[in-house]
């Protein structure tokens, strides 16, 4: 029999190449979690935007914290409401690519498509109103200057390009 002679040098090389491996994802795993969380930097890119967003981002974080507590309440709803809307897009790719094309069946599937985007946004919607109900006059007008402070921070970061 003969016996394979393991070099120990490689040995310990291999285990902290491991090791440095699990480093390494488990720094990138606690950054995206960060991101993924709403920590960190409180001027992100969600302050530029202008849907509902833009009212998620300028809650205190308790109050944030009680919208997505009504999402996960709710979760069942959303997740029915984004296989139908995923049902829908699909609907509108078939009709685009249709031979031979047809506009009234594109304008029924958008038609569909916007009923499901309708029904989502009401649903948001119901949330924000229960959590800015609870506010006093003081707080309201806090959050409408702290939304009004992050576009204009927003817009200061990321100015128009101007047109040729």
């Amino acid at each position: 029999m003969t016996e394979k002679k393991t070099n120990p040098k490689k040995s310990w090389m291999k285990a902290l190449l491991i090791v440095s491996l699990g480093l390494n994802l488990a720094v990138v795993g606690l950054v995206i979690g960060v991101k993924l969380s709403g920590h960190g930097d409180k001027r992100s890119h969600f302050a530029g935007a202008t849907g509902l967003r833009m009212f998620m981002h300028a809650l205190p974080d308790d109050q944030r914290r009680e919208v997505r507590r009504y999402f996960r309440v709710h979760r069942t709803q959303i997740h029915a409401n984004g296989d139908a809307m995923r049902e829908a897009m699909q609907t509108i790719h078939v009709a685009i690519i249709a031979r031979p094309f047809n506009p009234d069946a594109l304008h029924a599937a958008f038609a569909a498509q916007r009923v499901h985007i309708t029904t989502s946004t009401q649903d948001a919607q119901k949330a924000f109103v229960a959590i800015i109900s609870q506010m006093t006059d003081v707080q309201r007008t806090v959050y409408v200057n702290t939304m009004k402070e992050q576009r204009r921070q927003w817009r200061k970061d990321h100015p128009r390009k101007q047109k040729p």
